[in-house]
């Protein structure tokens, strides 16, 4: 899942025009190459209906910690839910209470 986790975020990265991931197993960052990491976490927090938790240790970086047991239908989900923020913060849309988690 570590490796599956890793190509999801290259491909999100090379999509959204950021500088790749780094990490091992499920252990991962999102290098986003300008200071929005806060920005993200909190429009990410405010997904309608339940949410995505994540953690921006540095303004530049996503830091991804999965639970063990993490399945792969869960990391699509995140992916694609980080996905849509990352596209909105970028276009200037940060609205977030007509964002979907797909449920």
């Amino acid at each position: 899942k570590g490796e599956y986790l890793k190509q999801g975020l290259l491909k999100l990265s090379a999509t959204q025009g950021l500088e790749g991931e780094r990490g091992e197993g499920l252990l991962r960052a999102l290098k986003l190459g300008s200071p929005i990491g806060g920005k993200i976490v909190e429009m990410a927090r405010d997904l309608e209906p339940a949410g995505l938790l994540l953690n921006s240790p540095r303004p530049e970086l996503l830091r991804f910690m999965p639970a063990l047991n993490v399945t792969v239908a869960e990391i699509d989900q995140m992916l694609a839910m980080l996905s849509e923020v990352i596209r909105r913060l970028q276009s200037g849309d940060v609205k977030t209470s007509c964002l979907s988690s797909g449920d």
